[in-house]
């Protein structure tokens, strides 16, 4: 869907005007989207007969045609949803990122509002630390683009890499074998975090990441970062976030960080 959206703000800039425009906050799990759409709606339409009455009746043309397209999109629904209607063409994208209420009917669309989420949500990567396990999120617009798991194998020493979500590691319940698989982990760390820190760093050149969220415990953390210290690391969360998948970890990392809810 992050792609969509930069597909949509290409199509965006080839409308012919005049254009409606709106963001608005949605959720799929309530119907209080239909207040603010209508409400919003209604305070465009007003505006246009104030001072734009010429184009009233064009406006009220794209304004049905517009609420069709918007209720047979709902069940799609998630945070937001962005549009751009012409008389020629109506382009509707969801978002996953929370937006304000902004309506606009101007000659060009209003795409300012959009830019700004890809300036707060550029192509981001967040890695997760654990002993056994490093996990990298490639995100862009707060949405997951790819996922790459790297897992030691205690046999070889070396680490398997996955794409997507990991087997996860085949650990023994008895508290000897236990003791015995972290003790070994321990002593290793900083030699293995050593040989799979060149591999991270290059996913972070492929992906193209401009910032880095860096999450697990404090003393693992602290050791990947040392030898990740090229990356634009913007923040350490000691958490340990194992067990969440990953749009939790994503919503808690970027959207709650960036927009505070």
């Amino acid at each position: 869907m992050a792609l969509e959206l930069i597909e949509l703000r290409s199509k965006a800039a080839m409308l012919h005007g005049p254009v409606l425009t709106f963001y608005l906050q949605t959720s799929p799990n309530s119907d209080d989207w239909k207040i603010r759409l209508k409400n919003g709606l209604k305070r465009t339409g007003e505006y246009v007969r104030a001072s734009r009455q010429e184009e009233l009746q064009l406006f009220l043309s794209i304004k049905k045609k517009v609420e069709k397209a918007v209720l047979d999109l709902q069940r799609h629904f998630n945070q937001g949803l962005v549009c751009f209607a012409s008389q020629d063409e109506i382009l509707l994208k969801p978002t996953q990122i929370p937006l304000e209420n902004q309506f606009y009917w101007e000659k060009e669309p209003v795409v300012q509002h959009l830019d700004e989420l890809f300036k707060l949500y550029p192509r981001t990567g967040i890695i997760l630390v654990q002993r056994h396990r490093i996990t990298l999120i490639d995100t862009l617009l707060a949405e997951i683009l790819n996922e790459t798991n790297y897992e030691i194998d205690l046999d070889t020493e070396h680490w398997r890499h996955y794409k997507g979500l990991s087997s996860g590691a085949i650990i023994s319940s008895g508290a000897t074998h236990r003791d015995k698989f972290d003790s070994r982990l321990k002593e290793n760390q900083a030699r293995w975090f050593k040989t799979v820190a060149p591999e991270i760093r290059k996913e972070a050149k492929n992906f193209q990441w401009e910032q880095v969220y860096l999450a697990g415990p404090p003393e693992l953390t602290k050791e990947i970062k040392a030898l990740l210290s090229h990356l634009n690391i913007v923040k350490v969360i000691t958490q340990n976030y194992a067990g969440k998948s990953a749009n939790e970890i994503v919503r808690d990392f970027l959207i709650k960080e960036l927009t505070h809810i």
